[in-house]
């Protein structure tokens, strides 16, 4: 038997925050559970006797990413069940990270910030429309919200590319063109946000720059499951900009994979019903 070690106690921590974030991602898709007991767990057997121990270790960095990371996923639980309103909720977002020591050095602060941008966007694109599917009356102020969003993600993501120590590159580099999708979207109907409207050609040119860097980082890394994602949303966004050829292409070398990752694209709300009739899907 291992001897228990202040390193492996840190370890098991981790992992129960970990649980607690899937926890509440979890209520968060959900919507009416009162996420509360989550919170009371973490401030009351965790968090003291983590901080604790990682100041020991030196491991004070990888505990704040989790903190943070954590408090991010409770907003979204608690927005979600209605705890919190909009500007608490952005508010909750901004202060998750204010404490975090050189932010803007971190590479994987920077993509955790932004992976909570993009849920927030997310959150906010099930409450801009009513039932019916129509606009709502705080939806164009909503739109504004959604793209400062957006926005911020897509920069934390391009900072932390640009950073030496930063891993997993193409994931980065399809993070960024996904954002740029998802701007796009907010200029389709019901949304129809001006400036994203407006951008919308410059938005896929983007994306499609995005993801074809991408695929060829994951090649040159034998990352496969990156490079097929990356060549197949670049094959997609060039079909949006008139040019079907790639996609084809992409249909006949691989239609299976394709298809999934074109359903992956559905779910995470980068593409609508009307771009999927386009690509013939």
């Amino acid at each position: 038997m291992e001897p228990v070690t202040t390193h492996t106690l840190i370890d098991t921590l981790l992992a129960q925050i970990e649980t607690l974030i899937s926890v509440a991602g979890l209520q968060s898709t959900r919507g009416a559970e009162d996420p509360s007991w989550i919170e009371h767990y973490f401030q009351n057997s965790l968090l003291e006797k983590i901080v604790r121990l990682s100041g020991k270790a030196g491991r004070q960095q990888e505990v704040a990413l989790a903190e943070a990371k954590f408090r991010c996923a409770l907003s979204d639980a608690n927005f979600s069940a209605a705890n919190i309103d909009v500007p608490t909720y952005e508010s909750q977002l901004t202060r998750a990270y204010e404490g975090f020591n050189d932010f803007n050095q971190v590479p994987q602060a920077l993509c955790d910030k932004a992976d909570a941008e993009i849920v927030f966007n997310a959150n906010m694109q099930r409450v801009s429309t009513q039932t019916t599917g129509t606009p709502s009356e705080n939806s164009v102020s909503l739109n504004v919200i959604r793209w400062k969003h957006l926005t911020k993600a897509l920069e934390n993501l391009t900072a932390a590319g640009k950073l030496q120590d930063a891993k997993n590159l193409p994931r980065i580099h399809l993070r960024r063109g996904d954002c740029e999708l998802l701007r796009r979207r907010l200029g389709q109907a019901p949304t129809s946000y001006d400036i994203a409207l407006k951008s919308a050609s410059t938005l896929l040119k983007n994306a499609q720059i995005y993801y074809r860097g991408a695929a060829r980082l994951a090649k040159a890394e034998g990352a496969t499951d990156e490079e097929v994602e990356g060549l197949t949303k670049e094959a997609v966004v060039a079909a949006f900009l008139g040019d079907q050829s790639k996609f084809r292409e992409r249909i006949l070398l691989a239609k299976s994979r394709v298809q999934e990752v074109v359903e992956d694209m559905t779910e995470d709300g980068l593409v609508l019903e009307n771009d999927m009739r386009l690509l013939g899907l």
